[in-house]
Parts: C-alpha cells; structure tokens; sequence
C-alpha cells in the first residue's frame, strides 16, 4: 500500500485504506477502483491523500519510495547511532523489512518450457 496524495491519483487505482471524514464518517470503502468522478468528489470534500494498493508511484525527487535504495542509506542515516542499542535494533528491524519488501516485489523467476515439475 502508499499513501499518495490525492492530486497524483488516477483512474483505475484501488483504494487501499476507506477514506472517512475527520468524524470518522467511511466516505469510500477499501478496494473501491478510483475514476475521474471520484477523484473530483473527493478533492470537493478537501480530502488530501489517499491509501491505495500496490506502489503506484515512484516520487522522484520527493524522496526514493524505492526499498533497495532505502536499504543502501541505512548506514548512513545510522552512522551517529552506532553505541545506542536501541537505534541498533531499529536498523536491524528496519533493514530485515526492507529485505521483505525487496523480495515481495521481486518477481520470481518463471520455469523453462521444457523443464519438467517434480510431482
């Protein structure tokens, strides 16, 4: 799922949280596939971002949505915090679901025509 804001939507996404109202009121339910009508009845309603599934958009230049980069600039960002175990932690954590997330979006390697499944 990414969060996006709402002017980058575009039709055909699903949505991948409800959007409610500040009081809580569901406007459009999870899975909903967005149209160009939607989309204008929720910028009408001042809504600003939206969940949506998948990873639809890379934002270039609004930081690198990308997880193997991310995993890359884990040391740098930690590069302060080497004594403190409790930062050390969160960067393990952090690196192993960045691994996660890599090999989830991976796609995995289709099988040769020829080759025969072991039963």
């Amino acid at each position: 799922m990414q969060k996006i804001p709402l002017n980058r939507a575009k039709s055909g996404m699903k949505l991948g949280k409800a959007v409610a109202k500040e009081g809580g009121i569901v406007i459009m339910a999870e899975g909903m596939e967005l149209t160009e009508s939607l989309i204008a009845r929720l910028e009408n309603m001042k809504i600003e971002r939206i969940v949506v599934q998948g990873n639809p958009l890379n934002f270039d230049g609004d930081g690198d949505t990308e997880f193997s980069k991310r995993l890359e600039r884990l040391d740098h960002l930690f590069r302060h915090q080497e004594q403190d175990p409790w930062m050390c932690k969160i960067k393990k954590f952090l690196a192993r679901y960045f691994q996660i997330k890599i090999a989830q979006m991976t796609p995995e390697p289709e099988e040769e025509e020829g080759e025969e499944q072991e039963s």
